[in-house]
């Protein structure tokens, strides 16, 4: 048995002095040499501080309008594509030749209903008088950014209430269908001018409205959408109009390429901001600090086997299921105590991301390969920042013990060899 052991921790070392010599000047081994010793160590003084950044919830499955617990929804935001689904050689522009005519056209929500007992009634706008691409961005508009002033600019198009629309004997879809034949001008249609369009709640907030998103089927069957239906005229002779050929009624549709709800999160609490919080809602995220690893005496070609961080939440937090993501900073990053940040600019090696999910009261992360990056100094020891993945719960937040609470702390366990 201790012959086995050897082995194993002689192939482990040698593993060492390999990937060691792809950095340095190559190191001379002898094979005969097995003093290797498999050493672990519990460490704790680990410091952890939060900070709050406006939330980013686009991507989502489902947009939102109304109020959901505290969260507030003010609006939905989205991006009609300039180029037709069926045909790329029809743009929006094209609507503006003097020989199509359309008949109809709307925009197409689908709502994310089983029934339809008070059908809610909505109002589209968009926005005339802003530019190419300025109203908003799926990736990082949010609701200080999008304030009440954006929303004033943009102009009435049209009202719509929710309707039941019958696919067989089963099947009800139940839609809101926006009259959009006034987006048909120079001001909407123009390549040089933005295609986004806002719907809002007649009737305020209070209730919870949810509609299919982009991301929700990528068939596209459910993804909201322009749709026109329209005739086009072929003069034989462009001098004569009246010999004038009328084709059978046609119809294009422009599906949207960005979608965004524009949520207002719930006010902070004592936890969220006492404790090493993440929430992806409140846009919640915490910096882990551990400034031991510099001063750790350990041989240079030491190979880390395990290096496990352990977080402990705090009593009365009832957490079935939460994805967190730890990456370390890329960033020197002074954050004393809780800040409210416009933006996070920190930036992280993404290569050495690792992920942890809640179980038992706890999270776990895999740090092995940051902890042997730092210790080969490839990477500095700048600290570690935790927040959501972007599946989880907008409304679930969870909060963790630092060094300064409790006999909880969190610990990092680490198990390596060394000649």
């Amino acid at each position: 048995m201790k012959q086995i052991i050897k082995f194993r921790l002689l192939g482990i070392g040698l593993a060492c002095v390999l990937y060691t010599s792809c950095m340095e000047d190559p190191l001379k081994v002898d094979l005969s040499d097995t003093d290797l010793n498999l050493e672990t160590q519990v460490l704790y003084d680990i410091e952890g501080v939060t900070y709050q950044v406006p939330p980013i919830i686009g991507s989502k499955t489902k947009l939102y309008l109304g109020t959901d617990d505290e969260f507030v929804y003010k609006v939905v935001l989205l991006k009609s594509s300039f180029y037709s689904f069926e045909s790329s050689a029809w743009t929006l522009s094209s609507f503006l030749d003097t020989t199509v005519k359309i008949d109809s056209a709307f925009f197409t929500i689908r709502v994310a209903k089983d029934t339809l007992e008070t059908p809610a009634t909505f109002s589209m706008y968009y926005f005339p008088s802003v530019g190419l691409d300025s109203v908003f961005s799926e990736s990082q508009s949010h609701y200080l950014n999008f304030t009440d002033t954006e929303i004033a600019a943009g102009e009435f198009v049209s009202t719509a209430t929710e309707e039941g629309i019958e696919v067989d004997s089963i099947t009800t879809n139940y839609t809101v269908k926006f009259p959009a034949v006034s987006l048909f001008d120079s001001t909407f249609a123009d390549t040089s001018l933005n295609y986004s369009l806002m719907i809002i709640q007649e009737n305020g907030n209070d209730e919870l409205q949810s509609f299919y998103s982009r991301e929700y089927d990528y068939s596209n069957s459910l993804t909201p959408k322009l749709e026109i239906y329209f005739r086009q005229f072929n003069y034989p002779d462009s001098a004569d109009t009246s010999g004038d050929v009328s084709i059978d009624t046609l119809s294009r549709s422009f599906l949207v390429s960005q979608d965004l709800s524009i949520m207002v999160p719930p006010d902070l609490t004592e936890q969220d901001t006492s404790f090493i919080s993440i929430s992806r809602g409140k846009g919640l995220r915490s910096l882990i600090k551990m400034d031991f690893l510099d001063s750790l005496q350990l041989p240079k070609q030491t190979s880390f086997d395990k290096a496990e961080l352990t977080l402990f939440m705090i009593p009365d937090t009832n957490i079935s299921s939460f994805s967190i993501w730890a990456v370390p900073l890329n960033d020197t990053i002074i954050l004393p105590a809780f800040e409210i940040l416009d933006e996070d600019d920190y930036n992280v090696h993404a290569s050495l991301f690792s992920s942890g999910s809640v179980q038992d009261s706890k999270v776990v992360f895999n740090i092995k390969n940051f902890l042997q990056n730092q210790h080969f100094e490839n990477v500095d020891n700048l600290g570690i920042k935790l927040y959501s993945n972007i599946n989880n719960s907008l409304k679930t937040e969870v909060h963790f013990y630092s060094a300064e609470h409790d006999s909880l702390y969190p610990k990092l366990f680490i198990q390596y060899v060394s000649p």
